[in-house]
């Protein structure tokens, strides 16, 4: 393994920028990702009129030997072979009814005999910057490197059309950082033939006939003509998908690029700006929107608010969609009033999510945790879990809502796994209080108020539920901005 770091930078704003697909989209957002092009040469094998077994046979027919037993022992395979061989060549009118070469088997024997040395072939294979590992391709010819002019920053646009019909792309480059390792490994000749014929089938898979001028040679070996790579940027098309959602059409033109968006996911929280370029795409059409469509720009809106971190907690992450969505589908021009309860219900689930993950690794408590609490003395209860509050430097007093819960249902929740809101609160206090490493701990040190805030979300979950006053939608804002604190204080922070 190689690095470039003793070399000076590999890829910056000069970098020749690669480009494989064209076409004029308004909406598509162009990436430029780091890739090093290897070159090497192969000598590709001509196109053979005869398999292996046709030309022995021919050839010893022409010697005179017709016979399919000692057609077979000559050529150490079973008389049945030899004699589909024969029949195979007899249908090609090359041998005659009786097993001698026809005069087109005599030409086609010359022929053979004088058939030129194979080609040798240029091309290149790419491997990713960050990682080192070889993408599944194979150039064949000179590079296409694309036709660039840069912006006022420095960065490349990239430029098509013609001359009477210009068009112009701009780019959001993705370059290693002082964080990443540039990994310049070459690739061993194994690697590059097994790429190669990756590249091959998936193009005989995606395409009935190949017949264009970058067609994937059939490889049998291959010599690198460089002893180091050329750094590029490839070009990577990035759409809306009907979904709502994004994705990244393969440069190659093998339809959607699944794994390279995986990529670029990779890179949304560590490359700033990513983000922000991307998320034009995702969302639903505001003429028509479907709920394929909301759920795709909450995903987004989520792991834009807490970073894909929150993939870890696949429960949370789940719920906190959920709410997003359904306060996308509240915002939306001809929803009814009832659908702002709707917001407040997820994101009291998904509070309630958290909890119960955080409290797992206090499952087994000994004492148990309820304990601790009176049995009917509430006012005992109230100035236990005030202090226990202070003592974590959250606001206190409690409100009385929160520091009345019964310890009943404290009990239910500890150890049953259920329990609403306000009691996982509560019992979240007790473990806080029995361990210096708690996520409250932390979440105090920030939120002093969440507690408070949690509660009002209780209520307003409460109220919504039941019949009574329409929620008001400027306030269902604040609810959902509780909820992200309160899963981003117990689960993300550190």
């Amino acid at each position: 393994m190689a690095s470039f770091d003793s070399f000076g930078p590999a890829f910056d704003k000069d970098t020749p920028v690669l480009r494989l697909n064209y076409g004029k989209d308004p909406n598509a957002r162009w990436v430029l990702w780091p890739l090093f092009a290897w070159r090497v040469v192969a000598p590709v094998p001509k196109e053979r009129k005869l398999n292996l077994f046709q030309r022995a046979v021919l050839g010893l027919a022409r010697a005179g030997v017709v016979r399919i037993n000692e057609v077979g022992e000559r050529l150490l395979i079973a008389p049945d072979l030899a004699g589909l061989v024969a029949l195979e060549l007899q249908q090609m009118d090359l041998l005659d009814h009786v097993g001698k070469p026809t005069k087109r088997g005599l030409t086609m024997l010359e022929d053979i005999e004088e058939e030129p040395a194979d080609e040798a072939q240029v091309g290149h294979v790419l491997s990713d910057a960050f990682t080192g590992k070889l993408w599944p391709r194979f150039l064949t010819g000179d590079l296409p490197v694309a036709d660039v002019q840069v912006n006022d920053d420095g960065w490349p646009v990239l430029l098509s059309g013609s001359a009477g019909d210009p068009w112009k792309d701009r780019t959001f480059s993705i370059l290693p950082t002082a964080r990443d390792g540039v990994v310049m490994v070459r690739p061993s000749a194994r690697d590059v033939l097994r790429a190669a014929r990756l590249h091959r089938r998936q193009r005989q898979r995606d395409f009935e006939e190949i017949d264009d001028d970058r067609d994937v040679p059939r490889l049998q070996r291959v010599s690198f003509v460089d002893d180091r790579p050329q750094p590029y940027l490839l070009a990577m098309r990035v759409c809306r998908h009907d979904s709502g959602d994004w994705m990244v059409d393969d440069p190659f033109g093998h339809g959607e690029a699944v794994e390279l968006r995986a990529r670029l996911e990779e890179r949304l929280d560590s490359h700033k700006g990513l983000r922000p370029w991307l998320a034009p795409l995702v969302g639903s059409d505001p003429s028509a929107p479907t709920l394929g469509q909301f759920q795709a720009e909450a995903a987004w809106r989520v792991e834009e608010r807490l970073t894909l971190a929150i993939r870890q907690h696949e429960a949370a992450r789940d719920r906190l969609v959920a709410m997003q969505r359904a306060l996308l589908e509240a915002q939306s021009y001809d929803a009814p009033l009832d659908k702002w309860d709707d917001v407040l219900v997820k994101a009291q689930r998904a509070v309630e999510r958290a909890l119960h993950i955080v409290y797992e690794r206090y499952r087994n408590a000994r004492p148990p945790l309820f304990m601790k609490l009176a049995q009917s003395d509430w006012e005992f209860n109230r100035r236990l879990l005030d202090a226990m509050a202070a003592d974590l430097n959250f606001q206190s007093p409690l409100p009385k809502t929160l520091s009345s819960v019964r310890r009943g249902k404290v009990q239910s929740a500890e150890q049953y796994g259920g329990g609403t809101l306000r009691p996982l609160v509560v019992l979240g206090l007790l473990c806080a209080d029995r361990d210096d490493a708690h996520p409250l701990r932390r979440a105090a040190r920030t939120s002093p108020d969440l507690l408070h805030r949690l509660d009002d979300l209780a209520t307003a979950r409460d109220r919504a539920a039941h019949d009574g006053t329409a929620t008001w939608p400027q306030k269902v804002q604040r609810h959902v901005d509780t909820a992200y604190a309160a899963v981003e204080a117990l689960l993300l922070a550190r």
